[in-house]
């Protein structure tokens, strides 16, 4: 195994040099670091992370906490999608950054993340980012030894977080819609206990009024309940009422594209043709299942992977400047238009 001192007489440079190069230390001559860099490169050489750390007192380390990922693959197929897109935004910045994620997942328990926080301090993880499997409000119990930053979720600590503009996603989607010539617009979306339904439901009214569309144009309903087997128990009556309405919506958005799958059927036995007499839009962007409907189902994504990201580059920037304030980022969910969307005759 090539050492330390391989790497500098190959180099034709000091043992300090190539410590400085290891460490991305600023300052060392283009035509340095070259020579280093083949040198490392031709030996294979890799540096000894225990040695690193008791001279820097940093480990290159930093974790990751999911909330259910390791429940993917059971019963309800989209437990754990979000936690794994938002963990692959995450390693790509720090794998760029040179740092190592480490991940546990807490499988559900939400008593487990404050032993899982305390965990990854004790093996001198410089910094931890929580992911929350939907937009929350986590428990005020997120305290940890470490810099912290939360992606979609916040505290009422004021720990940095990083969220999906949910609001923003619906503004966009209300306002693509009448520019397709819709003036009727109907919204069932989630439970307002939800806080992307909640959200989304504020925006869409918001948006359909500073359009000058007719409150009584765009009603906004409920097609989903916060607990329970039957999730959309309610969405049924919903549309019913939607389609029983003398001026009925041309135009329909949706708590998400699984709402939109059982809309679809629901639409279909009331007698409607999709989406000639009604257009359809989601809100998640499962692009499998959007592409697998009839009609392609357009909707609103929601950027986990860009959460992720960023969540890890606030991290990062944190470790760089500890006196950094905390913030709130949000990242915006953009509009994807496909065959449930057609322009209005």
């Amino acid at each position: 195994m090539s050492t330390i001192h391989d790497v500098a007489h190959l180099a034709g440079v000091s043992i300090k040099t190539v410590s400085r190069v290891v460490n991305r230390e600023s300052g060392i001559r283009p035509a340095t670091l070259e020579r280093v860099t083949q040198a490392i490169e031709k030996l294979s050489y890799r540096p000894h992370r225990g040695a690193r750390m008791m001279r820097s007192a940093k480990s290159g380390l930093v974790g990751i906490v999911t909330a259910r990922l390791s429940l993917s693959g059971g019963p309800n197929d989209d437990i754990g999608l979000s936690d794994m897109h938002l963990l692959r935004g995450a390693h790509r910045v720090c794998r760029e950054a040179g740092m190592t994620l480490l991940m546990a997942d807490a499988a559900g328990d939400p008593n487990a993340v404050a032993d899982l926080l305390d965990t990854f301090a004790s093996h001198q993880v410089e910094g931890v980012i929580f992911v929350a499997p939907s937009h929350q409000l986590v428990p005020m119990l997120l305290k940890s030894d470490v810099p912290l930053v939360l992606a979609n979720c916040f505290d009422l600590l004021g720990t940095t977080s990083v969220l999906p503009d949910d609001a923003l996603g619906q503004r966009l989607a209300v306002e693509r819609l009448v520019a397709l010539g819709h003036r009727r617009i109907g919204y069932v979306g989630l439970p307002e206990t939800n806080v992307a339904g909640r959200l989304r439901k504020a925006a869409f009214i918001e948006t359909c009024q500073a359009q000058g569309l007719s409150p009584a144009d765009c009603p906004a309903l409920i097609g989903a309940t916060a607990d329970g087997p039957n999730t959309f128990a309610p969405l049924a009556a919903a549309l019913a009422d939607l389609v029983a309405r003398p001026q009925r919506p041309t135009a329909l958005c949706l708590g998400n594209d699984i709402m939109a799958l059982h809309a679809i059927r629901c639409l279909e036995q009331l007698g409607l043709r999709l989406p000639q007499d009604m257009a359809l839009i989601g809100y998640d962007n499962d692009s499998t299942l959007c592409n697998a409907l009839r009609p392609r189902l357009s909707t609103i994504t929601l950027p986990y992977e860009a959460m992720g990201a960023r969540a890890a580059e606030l991290l990062l920037e944190r470790l760089a400047q500890p006196d950094q304030p905390a913030q709130t980022c949000l990242v915006p969910c953009e509009v994807v238009l496909r065959d449930s969307c057609p322009a209005l005759n």
